[in-house]
């Protein structure tokens, strides 16, 4: 019954009873005014940093970064600009291609300068090769030209007997005949009457063929054709009929490496009386 003693009354100590409007609940302490509840999660202010984390700090905009400025010039560089304008192209060459490495490798100035001593070098090795080139063909021709003119108008005005290993080029033989023994030959200067001229001699192919016929119609098949050649524009190549020496046997093939000698004669027998006209 209400109010009878030693029974709680609704409102007193031993129910738990709800604070009035306003009022604190004493069983709860609120946190101070501009104090954290620990109890309970709270936001950060606006623009602070969360507790625990790191604020944000804008970092200064990246600019792009040029390459590093070039280390001073290659030496290989120099050496080769100045070994190539020379012609030193054994130096200039290994010297250019160090440098084309070095200069990308290091960051240095002087590819340029590489660059032309190697274009140097080439045009040095590219005249090289066309004076050779044309050294030997002069070589060539004034050795065919001394062989010539100058055998035959070193000899005497009395005919001169040599062996055949021994006639060359421009050679004015005396007497021609056909015979398959011949060991020597008589040579005189070609304004002298003579027979027969030597024209060319040519090295023929291969081995010995195995018989004398068989080297004649090698011998005779080649010289016809640089006798074709040579006299080509000849005003007198119609009068003249071809002569060939050649080795007629193995021995023989072996002692000259298979050379023929190539000689014209008039057909109709005459002598001749001068150098055969070109």
């Amino acid at each position: 019954m209400p109010g009878q003693p030693g029974q709680p009354q609704p409102g007193q100590y031993g129910y738990p009873q709800q604070p009035a409007y306003g009022q604190p609940d004493y069983g709860q302490v609120p946190p101070a005014y501009g104090q954290q509840d620990y109890g309970q999660a709270q936001q950060p202010a606006y623009g602070q940093p969360e507790y625990g984390q790191p604020g944000f700090q804008p970092m200064p905009p990246a600019y792009p970064m040029g390459p590093p400025p070039a280390q001073g010039t290659n030496g290989f560089a120099i050496a080769t600009l100045i070994l190539g304008l020379l012609g030193a192209c054994l130096l200039a060459v290994p010297f250019g291609f160090i440098a084309l490495n070095q200069t990308k490798q290091r960051n240095q100035a002087g590819r340029g300068l590489a660059i032309v001593g190697l274009i140097a070098s080439g045009l040095w090795v590219l005249l090289f090769v066309v004076v050779f080139a044309i050294a030997a063909v002069t070589d060539s021709s004034t050795t065919a030209s001394s062989d010539n003119t100058t055998r035959t108008s070193a000899l005497s005005d009395s005919p001169t007997s040599i062996s055949i290993d021994e006639v060359k080029t421009g050679d004015c033989v005396q007497t021609v005949e056909e015979n398959n023994h011949i060991r020597k030959v008589t040579v005189l200067p070609c304004d002298s009457p003579h027979d027969g001229e030597v024209i060319t001699q040519v090295h023929l192919p291969g081995s010995w063929p195995g018989s004398g016929d068989a080297s004649f119609d090698k011998a005779s098949e080649a010289c016809q054709v640089q006798l074709d050649k040579l006299l080509a524009s000849s005003p007198v190549v119609d009068k003249l009929e071809s002569f060939i020496l050649y080795p007629a046997n193995e021995v023989q093939w072996n002692k000259s490496n298979g050379r023929a000698t190539c000689m014209v004669h008039n057909a109709d027998g005459q002598k001749l009386t001068a150098k055969v006209p070109r």
